[in-house]
């Protein structure tokens, strides 16, 4: 369904609704199609929890280690957006890949991409590193909030739970 989304945010020209989009995607391409991308979008939703959580704590360690920041708003701001940071470093690839997957057959400019691996080794044979990183100021614009909006809150839930810190 993701594939769908996709389709229909960056053609204008479609004039159908969502079902009959979604059943012309199905008819041309298959039914296998509407799965487009779900390898990516999987190995990304793992990447960003992992890399979100665990920088998050390792953030507030260090800067509790090596700074005058205590347990509060401002260790929670700036570990958050260090987490938001590496979070977007970290998945800006998988999303690359997963946009470029689900678009190959409605652009002209993207090439016939086999898998996610696949597409990955093209941009980096002909785009270089910086190709798997196009749009990452897009995706930090809108991961970097609401990773530190969430752990904002988680931790003032926390605090009105009377749990310790995290």
């Amino acid at each position: 369904m993701e594939v769908l989304k996709v389709r229909l945010q960056m053609n204008s020209k479609i004039s159908r609704g969502p079902f009959q989009e979604l059943q012309k995607i199905a008819s041309e391409e298959g039914v296998a199609s509407l799965w487009k991308g779900v390898g990516p979008a999987m190995a990304r939703a793992a990447a960003l929890t992992a890399s979100q959580l665990a920088t998050y704590d390792e953030s507030k360690r260090v800067l509790m280690r090596w700074t005058s920041l205590q347990e509060g708003f401002y260790l929670h701001l700036i570990a958050s957006t260090i987490a938001g940071a590496v979070s977007t470093l970290m998945t800006t690839p998988m999303d690359m890949v997963k946009t470029r997957l689900m678009l190959q057959r409605e652009s002209k400019r993207v090439g016939s991409y086999r898998n996610g691996l696949h597409c990955a080794y093209q941009v980096l044979l002909t785009e270089g590193p910086r190709g798997l990183y196009k749009g990452g100021f897009a995706i930090f614009a809108r991961l970097g909030p609401q990773t530190t909006i969430t752990f904002i809150l988680c931790e003032k839930l926390r605090e009105v739970a009377g749990l310790k810190a995290i």
